[in-house]
């Protein structure tokens, strides 16, 4: 009886050893199922980083369009698809002033861009918190330059960010090249700028100066076709200033929040001592 135990493990051993044996021919002969399995973590890895949400919604007028385009249309800047847009050819601050109600294709419903809903009426506010926007670019101001829109413009923006909890910044109006297509506003325009630089003196709202980061480029002359619509060599360094400027306020927020945080953790630690 005992032989025949030693017998039937002897017989259980070979089998087992059989068994890690084809499995390792298996491995050997067939290696893409192992390198598939890595292939695929790699891809939801990377698949996780696309899909991150957006936090940044930029707003305007045919300036912002053209920027939002992509790169085929030779206006648009690289990398659009890290922001929102929400834009519309033709509109001045009442696109959104006085109670941020959006109504796309009022004024010129052949060039909207619109990657933020899927409506085009909605309320700005409402879906700025429901897809937990956290900051508000706003490029306004050429259609209707001067003292009183660039005043209007400093309090509608100081109520959205009041009214979004978001930060908000604005981008002033590019320098204006006469070329014959459109009556000569250079001199309006640089009133508003100036006027919309002071007004946000002393607010949370971030003035943007896409008017000297535009004259900083080589020939900036020869990149619009009529003055005040530029191409890409100008869009994009204003994009970017835009980016860069976000970037910064988000990580100055974060350390003012972990800054927060250890102070109030010292204050409870203070308090439970003097509890005790």
């Amino acid at each position: 009886m005992n032989g025949a135990m030693r017998g039937d493990s002897k017989y259980e051993l070979i089998s087992f050893l059989c068994g890690i044996l084809i499995a390792a021919i298996l491995c050997l002969q067939f290696p893409g199922i192992t390198v598939e399995a890595k292939t695929k973590t790699k891809t939801s890895a990377k698949a996780k980083a696309k899909t991150k949400a957006k936090t940044t919604l930029i707003l305007g007028d045919s300036i912002a369009y053209g920027m939002a385009l992509g790169k085929n249309y030779g206006t648009g800047v690289d990398n659009p698809d890290k922001v929102y847009w929400l834009a519309e050819g033709g509109v001045t601050i009442n696109f959104i002033h006085p109670n941020f109600k959006i109504h796309l294709g009022r004024k010129m419903p052949r060039k909207v861009v619109n990657t933020f809903t899927n409506t085009r009426n909605f309320d700005l506010i409402k879906e700025v918190k429901k897809k937990k926007i956290e900051d508000i670019v706003v490029v306004l101001g050429a259609n209707w330059p001067g003292r009183e829109a660039a005043k209007n413009t400093v309090n509608c923006l100081k109520k959205l960010a009041k009214k979004s909890g978001c930060r908000v910044y604005y981008v002033n109006i590019l320098p204006y090249v006469h070329k014959g297509r459109y009556k000569d506003k250079s001199q309006l325009m640089a009133e508003h700028n100036s006027t919309a630089r002071e007004g946000f003196k002393n607010t949370d709202i971030v003035y943007i100066d896409a008017y000297g980061i535009a004259k900083s480029v080589k020939n900036y002359r020869n990149c619009t076709w009529d003055g005040i619509h530029y191409s890409k060599k100008v869009h994009n360094p204003v994009f970017k200033a835009i980016l860069s400027v976000i970037e910064k306020n988000k990580a100055k927020a974060t350390l003012l929040a972990k800054k927060k945080g250890k102070k109030k953790r010292q204050i409870e630690r203070v308090s439970n001592v003097l509890k005790d």
